[in-house]
């Protein structure tokens, strides 16, 4: 006897009679063709997994190295920033070769196969760390991040004087390694700088938060420090590093600046967390804050203007950490939900694991949600860094202290000491396709950053301080004190043996040739949704 089937999709109430239905089923397991009828779309994909290409320990022998930012070629060519403290950090064809004081920021340029191109220290002789690399259409790179130094190099800037206690730098940097041009950018306390993204025209765009009254504004959505700490800010500058505009971003508590995407048209999204309650929203998904923190999620106009903005999150305490665009201007954001009411829908894990997960959620490029999910288990799950490609599969990088973290397909599916990073891939609709562990036993790993290209390789930048961490092909096979990491996994199918996944809605009809004269019924019911 058959069974009695109903579906609801786009403006379609859909009632079934059939004898047998199969639904997202390994590719070996449907009917042949001769006896199937497809009665919606759907697309088979293969399934894939991470095959390790290479990976390397990058840093000197004593002073520590921080992975904070990587972004990657068309050619497979990789850039990475970070922080080092160490005398003997490797430098190559550089603007810099010497270590200036206390730590300095690095910037390096790695071939797809890890070989090293170029590599040099930036900064002066105090505090200085890059938390943020982006790339130009030419090759060129532009690197963000926070200085205490005065003597911090400058060139053709905007702003050549250290104004506070901690400033914003930017600087660019030509395809080989030439410094192009290096500012200041804060007000006379405290800035920090976060994250950097370059649109196609080769103007970048910045965020970060800041303690300064007086942090410089142009042609400003809000002119006015609003915070009782920090404000987030969000500025433009032209190919040349001159200010467009500038802006704060925030309400009557704290915000924090974390991350910033670009999207073809110039629209810029930025993310973040908030504790005000007077947040600026427009259009919003949700216009009302609900915990101790939430995240945000805003977009700008090229010119700067408010298109939409939005609370994000449960009643406790959210942050959003990276965020990334798709080639249609949805966005895709991660970071940490402390809050088991975290909004979700077409979740892969709709369960909190109860010390904190991971999360991933798109929007769309109006503001609606699409869908969100937990990424974690049992114990604490942050994410750091999303990166998209062009079919709107997104891949995810952070940390990981649960030994039941979710993995598939992985190239290594147990947790190899205290944190972990991890890398996971989710399609454009939220299913997961594959997930790793990546780390050593000493138990401190973090993925900071992630960038792909589109073949699917994914270049994955972050800190270690096991000397155990998975290398291979590697530029350094030992590590110094605690460095950074830079590990390339490529997207590689399966061995013919393993099932391909079906995606998509899926429904088969299968007339068996035994039953001749089983009738077969497909009834359809036009409904339009309120």
């Amino acid at each position: 006897m058959g069974k009695l089937l109903r579906f609801v999709f786009n403006h379609l109430r859909v009632v079934f009679l059939i004898s047998v239905i199969f639904l997202s089923i390994p590719q070996q397991m449907l009917p042949s063709t001769e006896h199937t009828a497809l009665l919606a779309s759907s697309e088979v994909v293969p399934a894939t997994y991470p095959k390790l290409d290479f990976s390397t320990y990058f840093g000197g022998s004593s002073g520590g190295e921080q992975g904070n930012g990587i972004a990657v070629t068309e050619e497979d060519s990789c850039y990475l920033t970070g922080q080092t403290g160490s005398s003997d950090f490797p430098t190559l064809n550089a603007y810099n070769n010497t270590f200036s004081g206390d730590r300095d920021a690095f910037v390096a340029k790695l071939t797809g196969s890890g070989s090293l191109l170029w590599s040099t220290y930036f900064g002066g002789s105090d505090l200085d760390y890059s938390n943020d690399i982006s790339l130009a259409s030419d090759g060129s790179c532009y690197v963000m991040g926070t200085t205490l130094s005065s003597d911090f190099p400058t060139q053709n800037a905007y702003n050549s004087t250290l104004n506070g206690n901690l400033d914003t730098f930017l600087a660019k940097f030509s395809i080989n390694g030439s410094l192009l041009w290096s500012t200041y950018l804060g007000g006379s306390s405290r800035d920090e700088g976060q994250s950097i993204a370059v649109a196609s025209d080769g103007s970048c765009y910045v965020t970060g938060y800041t303690n300064s009254s007086d942090f410089p504004t142009k042609s400003a959505y809000d002119s006015t420090y609003n915070g009782w700490y920090i404000d987030a800010f969000v500025a433009k500058f032209s190919t040349n590093g001159a200010l467009l505009w500038s802006t704060f971003l925030g309400g009557n508590a704290n915000e924090w600046g974390s991350s910033i995407a670009v999207t073809s048209d110039g629209s810029c999204y930025v993310t973040g967390f908030t504790a005000s309650s007077d947040f600026p929203t427009l259009d919003a998904y949700d216009p009302s804050p609900n915990g101790d923190w939430d995240v945000f999620v805003t977009k700008f106009s090229a010119s700067g203007s408010l298109l939409w903005s939005t609370f994000f999150g449960g009643a406790r305490w959210d942050e959003a950490l990276g965020i990334a665009v798709a080639n249609d201007d949805s966005c895709y954001i991660t970071g940490f939900a402390g809050s088991s009411d975290f909004p979700l829908q077409n979740a892969f894990n709709s369960t909190y694991g109860g010390y904190g997960d991971a999360f991933v959620s798109k929007f769309s490029s109006e503001g609606f949600l699409l869908w969100s999910t937990y990424l974690g288990g049992s114990d604490g799950d942050r994410g750091y860094d999303i990166a998209v490609t062009s079919d709107g599969s997104c891949y995810v990088t952070g940390e990981t202290f649960s030994t039941n973290f979710p993995t598939e397909n992985a190239y290594n599916s147990t947790l190899s000491g205290g944190y972990d990073a991890f890398v996971s891939k989710f399609n454009a609709s939220g299913s997961l396709l594959w997930s790793t562990f990546l780390g050593g036993s000493e138990g401190m790993d973090n993925g900071n950053s992630l960038a792909v290209t589109e073949d699917g390789s994914c270049f994955v930048i972050g800190t270690t301080f096991s000397d155990d961490f998975p290398t291979q092909n590697a530029y350094d096979n030992t590590i110094g004190g605690y460095d950074a990491f830079v590990t390339k996994f490529v997207d590689t199918p399966m061995p013919a043996t393993h099932p391909s996944i079906v995606t998509g809605f899926l429904v088969f009809i299968a007339i068996m040739p035994t039953i001749a004269f089983m009738p077969v019924i497909a009834l359809i019911l036009y409904k339009k949704r309120k």
